[in-house]
């Protein structure tokens, strides 16, 4: 979906208001611009009711000498993949990005977004931020994190069959949510796929997908998927996808202590748990609008037995990922024992 001039006008008063501070405007000499880089189309959640927060409360601490105006929908670059080298490179001072894209840059992250680790974003989330200060900090030392947070665990959305036991999923072909989570899938008997997530809905209507393997939230708005997907199985014990909102390292080195100050007041933790809390509403709402009105879907609650046959095959493929990560000396186990103990 294009981003329109419209739009733009409504995000820039959105945060324009605040610029005035005292019944004074700070005169535009003073002022700084941060661009806000995300792929997302304008009503995407990350565009609705994360970032513009962000943007309103930074320029409403600086009295509009410090402000976020927001770039979605690729303006600034097309594609997920490249949204952490567009921060570093500074083609935006800010970015929205998605680990899971590059799993090689982000390989101890990826860890806390293996299945077993939470059942909601919230409850991932925090463990983000259990692990962060002795874990995860080497792979940020390019930017500096404004957020790290996660969505819902997946569900099994299918195109012609309905999944209900192990034995259903074999040879179907499922889009798994990250490259990482590839082995998973695989696990279960399935062929496994990766493709980015704006390419799945076409990938799924006509079927060079049989399935995907995907967050709630993308049952119904932004991307619609209980269109051309009919059966929606829950229950497994699934990964989470990652994300974080970063800023340029020399542009936050060149900021004022001050302004400084108003970004560390308003991100971190705190805004990260907002971002989970918005993002897993919506996620847990269309998770409740599959099951409770099976809204364009059949939706099946997976029993105990078919769960624990998942599970088993699941864990297997866990061990296997931190065992892969070990060789490579990253602490895998000890990541993986700190978030799921």
């Amino acid at each position: 979906m294009n981003f329109t001039k419209t739009t733009i006008t409504t995000v820039g008063a959105t945060v324009g208001a605040a610029i005035l501070a005292g019944g004074q405007a700070v005169p535009t000499s003073q002022a700084k611009e941060l661009k806000a880089a995300t792929f997302m189309s304008s009503k995407h959640p990350i565009n609705r009711g994360v970032i513009p927060p962000l943007a309103k409360k930074i320029a409403e601490a600086t009295g509009g000498a410090l402000t976020i105006k927001l770039f979605p929908a690729g303006q600034l670059g097309k594609g997920p993949v490249a949204q952490y080298k567009r921060v570093i490179d500074n083609v935006a001072e800010i970015t929205f990005g998605i680990q899971g894209y590059t799993p090689t840059i982000f390989p101890r992250t990826m860890v806390v977004g293996q299945p077993g680790v939470g059942k909601s974003s919230q409850e991932v989330t925090s463990k983000i931020w259990k692990v962060y200060d002795k874990f995860l900090t080497p792979e940020y030392t390019k930017v500096k994190v404004l957020a790290l947070f996660s969505n819902w665990p997946p569900v099994l959305i299918t195109r012609k069959k309905m999944v209900s036991k192990l034995a259903d999923i074999k040879g179907l072909k499922i889009r798994a949510p990250s490259p990482s989570n590839i082995p998973q899938v695989k696990a279960w008997g399935a062929a496994a796929v990766y493709m980015p997530v704006s390419k799945i809905y076409n990938a799924l209507q006509t079927g060079v997908l049989d399935g995907v393997y995907i967050s709630p939230g993308a049952l119904y708005r932004p991307w619609r998927l209980a269109e051309p997907g009919e059966y929606v199985a829950a229950g497994i014990n699934g990964p989470t996808s990652l994300f974080f909102i970063a800023m340029n390292k020399q542009v936050w080195d060149g900021l004022s202590k001050e302004h400084q100050a108003a970004v560390n007041k308003n991100t971190g933790r705190e805004y990260s748990m907002m971002a989970a809390n918005f993002w897993g509403k919506i996620d847990k709402g269309q998770l409740l609008t599959a099951k409770n009105e099976q809204k364009g879907v059949k939706f099946t609650q997976l029993s105990k037995e078919a769960v624990a046959a998942f599970d088993a095959a699941t864990a297997d493929s866990v061990e296997a990922f931190l065992a892969d990560k070990e060789k490579k000396g990253i602490p895998a186990r000890a990541i993986y024992k700190a978030v799921t103990e």
